[in-house]
């Protein structure tokens, strides 16, 4: 039957290093949550990237048609990273990079993603990995970067930021209208209010594939707490506190320093090591 939905605009982006069965993965997992999700969130996301979405033009620097063209109106932009950051573009360290940047700026709910499959030893590039790191360190403190050994657990990482995301954009969209509707009686007029701070905690679970002295893999999975500012304005001071609900609960170890965090910016994570 019918259902009423609200389209949201899914930018994959990613340098050329990635593997084409990484794009795949990620079109299938938007294409299953549309399925399993979409009725009983009333959305539907559709997914673009740049090399089936975009339209030849001549004239116009090639990142800037292609912001345009696709980054402008995404509402979600996932960033896959392989172990290539990209070219400069003239205006950013690349592509994806200046992706990242113009889709932050216009709102859009970004989330970056970092395969970790083996690299071939030809591959590698190792001015390419610098750089990588660099750009990776520097967005860090402001940005919950979880990483992904195949196309499977892709599709599970992709599968939970759209959910998340949605929810997050809908809940955007639900208090800019009610602070921007008109009310019923005309002779007043009701001041439109920003919807400030929105500062919600979460758990999530990352995996990495670690060898150990002995040359054998092992997985080790990683536990943080994130804190998200879904309001429009920056949360400032920020600090947290784990409590046990009861006396035989166990709380994880904690080994980041829970500090005060100076300033949390609007639609930004902040992430903190649990165990």
């Amino acid at each position: 039957m019918p259902y009423s939905t609200t389209a949201y605009q899914l930018l994959v982006s990613a340098p050329s290093d990635l593997p084409q069965e990484d794009i795949r993965a990620a079109f299938d997992a938007v294409a299953r949550w549309n399925v399993l999700y979409g009725r009983q969130q009333g959305a539907t996301v559709v997914p673009t990237h740049w090399s089936q979405h975009s339209a030849a033009e001549h004239g116009t620097r090639p990142q800037e048609s292609l912001n345009k063209q696709l980054v402008e109106d995404a509402d979600v932009v996932i960033a896959l990273l392989w172990h290539r950051l990209g070219s400069p573009t003239g205006e950013a360290e690349s592509g994806t990079v200046e992706e990242i940047e113009e889709a932050s700026a216009h709102g859009a709910y970004v989330r970056v993603l970092r395969c970790i499959r083996a690299i071939p030893p030809g591959d590698l590039d190792a001015d390419q990995a610098s750089r990588l790191d660099a750009f990776l360190d520097e967005i860090r403190p402001n940005s919950l970067i979880l990483e992904y050994e195949d196309a499977v657990a892709l599709r599970e990482r992709v599968d939970t930021i759209l959910t998340t995301a949605v929810t997050a954009l809908r809940t955007r969209a639900e208090a800019q209208a009610e602070a921007t509707a008109e009310p019923e009686n005309h002779a007043t007029e009701r001041r439109a209010s920003p919807q400030g701070t929105e500062v919600w905690p979460r758990i999530e679970r990352s995996e990495a594939v670690k060898t150990d002295s002995k040359g054998r893999l092992k997985t080790e999975n990683r536990w943080q707490l994130v804190l998200s500012n879904t309001g429009d304005e920056p949360a400032r001071r920020v600090r947290y506190r784990l409590e046990a609900e009861g006396p035989n609960d166990d709380l994880p170890v904690q080994t980041d320093d829970s500090g005060e965090l100076e300033v949390l910016a609007p639609h930004t994570d902040a992430a903190y090591m649990l165990f």
